[in-house]
């Protein structure tokens, strides 16, 4: 039958320690109640029923709070004789989220304060109750004994060991309970997803086992990530202290993959398509054109052999920005490597710059605090170097931008958020299309990605998309004046 203790405990002496609540005790939704009401139930003799507990809920529905309310109902409150409790995670900066929170209600909570030893790792509670932080990616500790754990986003775990040991060294615990807290994650070979897989069959009834316990909060299949409805299936703090407006928002800046893991909590693959479908295609206005008294911005996408190579162009005009496309295709028939492959025309490809430059003189960069003038030419050098140097000694405008996280994942962020706002338009140049529809994205954070092909070995090209990024996030800094450097992501 469920059991009421914790919940008394967490509503009596734990206490909010940030935002409008800081300082006033939890009072838990009724959601919350019901939860821990039946994760705590009691079978025959009052021995509490489950030793597992998993437990999905999207980001912001109050995990670490709560779990941080239950470790210290586990140190003080829950009848275990030198109790051992445990934070873990994946790494020691996860795990010490939830122990730093149960840290700071104990010195909100005099009556706490009073009973518990804070340490920088460690509480001590009275009876030689001990409450510790372990995360994955340290070496464990033999001779373990504990008694209630709180394990945090179990999906970033490498392995299973932590969890082991977790669960096979409380056998001889009276009643010993492993609670996993996570958000949905992207890698179904993982931990994560193998006690997914096995709540879903425990709740269906297809496996028989009284012991785990688990809930999980998404929406049901089929039912599209805009809609509020899916929003509130999966997020069952929306309406208290959960806002409508922060999701309205991040539903337009966030990709569909995305926002289904964090805010929906489903589980999606690593990779994923970037753009949703027909949106780059809907923005196709072949009667916008550029204008020759406007700066220009250039992304170049080199390439060597067996590859594309693609040059694109792009224009501010007031708040929208106008895109085009030229590629060098390969095989180019104009002669071999001393490898046997065909090779990109470079010298076609500097001519064609030379073209841009001439046609659109109007200066958009300074570098080194001089103005140059005609476009910013931005180019990946891992294959145009040589090339560069030749046009930068002829006075155009280059500028380097390797292709790391700290320049690209912003940059791509950029070009979304405008394409989202339809302030990207181009004239539905089919190959371009093409790229950007082959454009898979892979998560770097919650708000970030990188873009990628479905597979390395995919013969699908994605060039121009990328090309299209760098031109983009250069074009839409201001023009230059005279105490104005170089853009670089």
């Amino acid at each position: 039958m469920p059991d009421a203790r914790a919940v008394r405990f967490i509503e009596a002496f734990c206490r909010h320690s940030k935002g409008e609540r800081a300082g006033s005790l939890l009072h838990l939704a009724p959601w919350q109640r019901r939860m821990v009401n039946e994760l705590m139930a009691t079978g025959p003799g009052g021995r509490r029923w489950h030793r597992i507990g998993y437990i999905g809920l999207p980001r912001k529905n109050g995990k670490s709070t709560l779990g941080a309310a239950l470790a210290l109902y586990g140190l003080l409150a829950d009848g275990e004789p030198g109790a051992e409790v445990y934070s873990c995670a994946g790494d020691r900066r996860q795990a010490e989220i939830v122990f730093g929170e149960a840290k700071r209600m104990v010195a909100a909570e005099p009556e706490l304060a009073a009973v518990v030893r804070v340490q920088r790792y460690h509480l001590e509670g009275p009876g030689h109750a001990i409450y510790r932080v372990l995360s994955a990616d340290a070496a464990l500790q033999q001779g373990l004994n504990p008694s209630f754990v709180i394990f945090d986003e179990v999906h970033v775990q490498p392995t299973e060991d932590l969890w082991n040991a977790m669960t096979l060294g409380s056998g001889t615990r009276r009643a010993p309970l492993i609670v996993g807290l996570t958000t949905a994650g992207v890698d179904e070979a993982s931990l994560a997803y193998r006690l997914y897989a096995y709540g879903l069959a425990v709740r269906a009834g297809a496996v028989d086992d009284p012991t785990f316990f688990f809930r999980w909060w998404e929406p049901p299949a089929g039912l599209d990530y805009r809609d509020p409805a899916a929003w509130r299936a999966a997020n069952p703090a929306l309406g208290d202290f959960l806002k409508l407006d922060d999701f309205e928002a991040a539903v337009r800046t966030t990709t569909e993959s995305p926002f289904r893991r964090f805010r929906l909590n489903q589980w999606v693959p690593a990779e994923h398509l970037w753009l949703p479908a027909g949106l780059w295609e809907g923005q196709a206005d072949p009667a916008r054109v550029f204008d020759p008294r406007l700066p220009l911005a250039v992304g170049i996408d080199p390439a060597y052999s067996d590859d594309t190579f693609a040059v694109v162009a792009a224009q501010r005009q007031g708040e929208d920005t106008i895109v085009r496309a030229r590629f060098f295709l390969n095989p180019y028939p104009i002669g071999h490597s001393d490898r046997g492959e065909w090779v990109v025309d470079h010298e076609a490809v500097r001519g064609y710059l030379r073209d841009l430059a001439a046609r659109f003189p109007a200066p958009a960069v300074r570098i080194d605090g001089q103005t140059r003038p005609g476009p910013a030419f931005v180019y990946d050098p891992s294959s145009f170097t040589e090339s560069a140097q030749i046009l930068e000694g002829e006075g155009l405008a280059m500028i380097a931008m390797p292709q790391t996280d700290a320049r690209m994942v912003p940059a791509t962020r950029l070009f979304y958020d405008l394409l989202l706002d339809r302030r990207v338009w181009h004239d539905g140049d089919e190959i371009l299309a093409l790229h950007f529809r082959n454009c898979h994205a892979v998560e770097r954070g919650e708000n970030g990605w990188r873009l990628r092909k479905g597979t390395k070995s995919s013969a699908r090209k994605i060039d121009g998309a990328i090309a299209a990024v760098m031109a983009v996030a250069q074009v839409v800094q201001p023009p230059p004046s005279p105490r104005m450097g170089a853009f670089v992501v």
